[in-house]
């Protein structure tokens, strides 16, 4: 899977690693590693790490994402994203995303 970072919050996240940390608790928290996701509704994150699965509202967390590189094999990119960008269902944000480049052109 080649993900370019720019358009992420377009794409399906399931396989993807996520760190997450409370938006509104504390501040000087740090991420915490939340396993891979396995499912993504409209407005939440499943994730299942081990064998534990938990449910994140998007909302209310800030995301770190990893992205493996394709052209270097062993690099991975991280990009952090506010759950907020990620509110709606996946097939309506790639929706959205060909609407604006339409308008863009």
């Amino acid at each position: 899977m080649n993900l370019n970072p720019k358009y992420l919050i377009y794409h399906d996240l399931i396989g993807l690693r996520v760190y997450a940390k409370p938006k509104h608790y504390n501040k000087k928290k740090n991420f915490s590693d939340i396993g891979r996701v396995i499912n993504d509704t409209e407005n939440m994150l499943i994730t299942k790490i081990e064998d534990e699965v938990k449910k994140y509202i998007k909302k209310e967390f800030i995301f770190r994402i990893e992205i493996p590189d394709k052209k270097k094999r062993n690099k991975i990119n991280i990009l952090e994203v506010d759950g907020e960008k990620l509110v709606g269902r996946p097939e309506n944000r790639l929706r959205s995303l060909k609407k604006k480049r339409r308008f863009i052109k």
